[in-house]
């Protein structure tokens, strides 16, 4: 067994040679000699050279252990771009790629918690800065409610306003732990075929609501039988922030529009309505996080177009805007089939 490694087979292969030269030297002075001495005289170099062979190349064996030990080591210690000493076959070489590929998933798996550390710093700076507004003015108009000359129409609207500030937070906070999620390669999407038709009913009933009270027409114009294979649920927030996003952008009277185009590889999801374009300074710089447009609205914060489109990325898609030739912008997410 400890001849498969060449580091120790051949030296015993070059020993060879000269122990069965000495042992026949030896054999013939025996033979024409009776001579005990001479025969030792001649056969002590042989052994001496055969002893230092083996001592040389367990030397040079053990050096290569202590090396790859060492390294072994370095591995432990976050070292990386290490390269352990070749060995040339056998189980020194096998152990040496096996010891190779632990070295290099250990980096890889030590690379990724760093930048998972990252991430969740980044993430919880981004939840922070984000909430601090809205908790300053819950915290304003907490304290209003305290004076003792506040009417009851005024307590009402305090309230209203408390209410809406607290539902603000929780629909961001949820976004930004799902941006955390997004960032961090922690979602499983799950892939369920469905018919295009649910999706974007699911994704425009919560704003028929909303529309209405802004009298603001929602048409949808999908044709029948069209199916995707994709997560129905995160595929539905992204496309509601779209929806949502048109809705405040489009004045009273207006209309948002949502049509679906069926081609050879993707399913196209068209969102277009009938508001102000968005400005060419803007259009570049839609979809980057924490990027507010100067048409952006009070309370927004410039995530959900993000979301949106890191979702549709995730899931295999793109998603793009731009502005209409008659006017108003228009959304497009294409879905691979």
């Amino acid at each position: 067994m400890l001849f498969k490694n060449a580091e120790m087979r051949r030296p015993f292969l070059l020993a060879i040679p000269e122990a069965v030269f000495g042992l026949i030297v030896g054999v013939v002075l025996l033979k024409i000699s009776d001579s005990t001495s001479l025969v030792l005289w001649v056969m002590t170099p042989t052994l001496v050279l055969f002893i230092c062979i083996f001592l040389v190349a367990s030397w040079s064996f053990a050096k290569k252990i202590r090396a790859f030990t060492l390294q072994a080591k370095q591995s432990l210690q976050n070292k990386r771009d290490l390269q352990f000493d070749d060995f040339n076959e056998g189980d020194l070489a096998e152990m040496k790629n096996v010891f190779q590929s632990m070295a290099l998933a250990h980096a890889r798996q030590a690379q990724r918690l760093e930048e998972e550390k990252g991430l969740l710093q980044q993430s919880l700076v981004d939840i922070t800065h984000q909430i601090k507004t809205p908790l300053s003015s819950l915290s304003l108009t907490a304290e209003s409610l305290m004076g003792e000359d506040v009417s009851a129409a005024e307590r009402k609207r305090a309230a209203r306003k408390i209410l809406d500030t607290t539902d603000h937070i929780d629909a961001l906070v949820a976004t930004l732990l799902k941006l955390s999620r997004l960032d961090a390669e922690a979602v499983t999407f799950r892939q369920n075929t469905f018919t295009v038709q649910a999706l974007i009913d699911s994704a425009c009933e919560p704003m028929e609501i909303a529309m209405e009270v802004r009298d603001v027409t929602l048409v949808k114009n999908v044709p029948a039988g069209i199916e995707i294979t994709s997560d129905l649920l995160w595929l539905k927030e992204a496309l509601m922030n779209i929806v949502k996003n048109c809705m405040e952008h489009t004045p009273a009277g207006g209309t948002v529009s949502v049509d679906v185009r069926d081609a050879a590889t993707t399913t196209e999801i068209v969102v277009c309505h009938t508001g102000p374009g968005i400005s060419e300074e803007d259009l570049p710089h839609l979809f980057e996080r924490y990027y507010r447009g100067k048409d952006a609205g009070p309370n927004s914060v410039g995530i959900g177009l993000a979301f949106t489109d890191q979702v549709v990325r995730a899931l295999g898609g793109a998603v793009e805007a731009q502005n209409r030739p008659a006017g108003g912008a228009m959304f497009t997410v294409r879905l691979k089939k």
